[in-house]
């Protein structure tokens, strides 16, 4: 956690999800007790990383991959 300084200091940005992305989203987020947001900065940071992504096992992921 950063405090809030840190916090203060830190770039922000908006992304824009459609209702079935964010759904996804918010059940990945509560799987792993954390927020959207949280959620989203911890994937990103991994990619940055050069790590892929843990995703959960979620019946939601099957039908994204068919859009």
């Amino acid at each position: 956690m950063h405090s809030r300084q840190e916090a203060d200091n830190m770039r922000r940005t908006t992304v824009s999800f459609e209702d079935d992305q964010f759904e996804l989203l918010e059940k990945w987020a509560d799987k792993e007790i954390r927020t959207v947001p949280n959620l989203i900065q911890a994937i990103v940071v991994s990619v940055l990383r050069g790590e892929p992504p843990h995703v959960p096992d979620l019946p939601e992921t099957e039908k994204m991959k068919d859009k």
